[in-house]
């Protein structure tokens, strides 16, 4: 989803689609053939308009009136609405309807050798480059667009993939910080997808708007090293503000999909985390941060199951993947009794059983929701009593539930990623925390507020200027061997704990004031954490609706043209 440098032009499209040929004056033939498959009222081609097309006149009062059904992927086409048809005979009014159709065409962009550009590859989908036109635009509107398409011969868990992002995506539209879904279509026009790369790709795609990369090339400089954006390289009040311009957009976009669309995520990282950079010309000029790839989401629908959790341990990238997407799934050794709700278990294991996660034996199709779990007398409690044949040691798995709280820890991780300068593990932090997250003793000390106020005091005893003459100084038997390089960014400086203090409530999920339960699927702590990182900009000085004046530090004042610019203008720009 990363545009080239230059604006395609006119004739850099891919070769003729065969069932938009014709478009031209047989407008009817044209009502009838606009709607691929698309989402919402965009049709998908593979040639633009010529002259006489639909730009020409007398299009727009001779369109078949069409209503919207549900197409392939999740998409939607247009068919014909019953009734007369309009008249094509000049002067007859058409029957009025509470519709308006406004259709749009898409095609590949090819280069100069007739190859579609390629943007990007990622595990089941290559994106290239394509344009969108306004069918009924005036002004002959027109602007680039991802396109982005299924590779050949991938699994048919893959497949199944794609077609969830389909629908995840489509679902989680209309906030400002999600990628835009333009359409969608499976096996619309034979010749939309250009020959030259049909063995490549299927013919079932999205078009998504163009962004200029992810935001882990942006930090890592791969795709344009001039523009990349060295966190380590300003000072750690800046960074902050920089950090922050990245990170609440994307919480703002969780906490959208979370309350309002009831979507999870679950696979939140800098290269899902698309970018458009402002315009280095333009002083109001914003970058937008825009969240993408959804194909490992999770809707939380009873009348609609569109998960990857019933295909196989929930995918994740490891350096932001939560605990329960890590070892999403392991064995116990276990004695189950027909109609008992109990099912003893004899292994012990180091990741908790909560309500949410399910329990079934190996190679059976019976999945039991878990409602607890009790380690002393080694018990686990289904929600029904066990329906199948009574057994004795054998193997039961647990698969573990991952919804909400995974995108809040990823969402940390994140943050934490970031503020150390895109330098740290997150997994190295949580493996720090791990000795505090299995205290379970209910005392004052048991709070995050407390543990990174001890944390940090411990840190300032130990880098403390000693007197001349002086040792070391006396540390708690506990505290000898402590290590604090976790807490350090990538230039050797303490993180600040106001930060810090966010993202372990992030992702320490089982303390009275964490921002979730691991196991509380329909949390609402999102909503916290934006308001935490939110208030961060006036823990900084500065107001939040104000922070726009501290963007687009690439600005340039434009310079006055001289006398023989604006010569040179007057005669080639006539």
């Amino acid at each position: 989803m990363f545009p080239p440098s230059a604006q395609p032009s006119p004739n850099q499209f891919a070769s003729a689609s065969p069932s938009l040929s014709h478009i031209g004056p047989p407008v009817a033939q044209y009502a009838a053939t606009s709607g691929l498959g698309g989402h919402g009222n965009a049709g998908v081609a593979a040639n633009p308009p010529g002259p006489s097309g639909p730009q020409g006149p007398g299009l727009g009062p001779m369109m078949q009136p069409t209503q919207m059904t549900p197409g392939l992927g999740g998409g939607m086409s247009m068919t014909a609405m019953p009734g007369p048809a309009i008249a094509q005979v000049s002067g007859v009014i058409a029957q009025a309807t509470p519709y308006v159709s406004r259709s749009r065409i898409y095609a590949f962009v090819v280069d100069e050798t007739g190859m579609p550009i390629e943007l990007g590859s990622g595990r089941f989908a290559k994106c290239y480059l394509g344009e969108e036109r306004w069918v009924e635009s005036k002004t002959t509107l027109r602007r680039p667009v991802a396109i982005k398409a299924l590779q050949r011969g991938v699994s048919p868990e893959d497949q199944m993939r794609f077609q969830m992002e389909k629908e995840i995506l489509e679902r989680v539209q209309g906030h400002p910080n999600i990628v835009e879904l333009l359409g969608s279509g499976e096996s619309d026009s034979a010749g939309f997808i250009p020959p030259m790369i049909r063995d490549r790709v299927e013919n079932d795609f999205m078009l998504l708007e163009l962004l200029d990369m992810s935001l882990e090339e942006r930090l890592k400089g791969a795709r344009q090293k001039r523009r990349r954006d060295d966190l380590l390289a300003v000072p750690l009040r800046e960074r902050i503000f920089r950090v922050l311009e990245y990170v609440v957009p994307v919480a703002t976009a969780v906490e959208f999909s979370h309350l309002v669309r009831d979507t999870c995520h679950r696979d939140i990282k800098p290269a899902n985390i698309l970018v458009k950079l402002p315009d280095p010309n333009l002083r109001g000029s914003q970058m937008k941060i825009k969240l993408a790839d959804f194909n490992v989401g999770k809707v939380a629908d009873p009348d609609l199951d569109v998960s990857m959790t019933r295909f196989q341990a929930v995918p994740g990238t490891l350096y932001f993947q939560s605990p329960e997407q890590e070892t999403n799934t392991f064995e116990l050794l276990v004695n189950c009794t027909q109609g008992s709700p109990e099912v003893e278990f004899f292994e012990d294991f180091y990741i908790d059983i909560y309500e949410n996660d399910s329990f079934a034996l190996f190679n059976r199709n019976e999945m039991y929701s878990i409602a607890a779990a009790d380690r002393t007398r080694k018990k686990i409690l289904l929600n029904r009593p066990f329906a199948e044949a009574s057994e004795i040691n054998v193997r039961g798995r647990v698969i573990k539930s991952v919804g909400r709280p995974a995108d809040i820890y990823s969402l940390g991780a994140v943050f934490y990623y970031l503020i150390s300068g895109a330098y740290a593990n997150p997994k190295n932090l949580f493996d720090a925390f791990r000795k505090f997250v299995e205290y379970e003793k209910r005392d004052e000390n048991n709070s995050i507020a407390a543990y990174i106020e001890h944390e940090y005091r411990t840190i300032q005893n130990m880098r403390a200027p000693k007197a001349e003459g002086q040792g070391a100084p006396d540390l708690a038997p506990e505290d000898r061997f402590f290590s604090y390089k976790h807490y350090l960014d990538g230039n050797g400086e303490l993180i600040d704990p106001m930060i810090l203090m966010i993202i372990a409530k992030a992702m320490i999920r089982n303390k009275p004031d964490s921002y979730c339960l691991s196991y509380d699927l329909r949390t609402t702590g999102i909503s916290a954490m934006v308001h935490d990182l939110m208030s961060l900009y006036i823990a900084y000085g500065i107001d939040p609706s104000a922070r726009i004046a501290y963007t687009n530090d690439g600005y340039q004042a434009p310079k006055k043209t001289g006398a023989m610019r604006r010569a040179f203008d007057r005669f080639f720009k006539r």
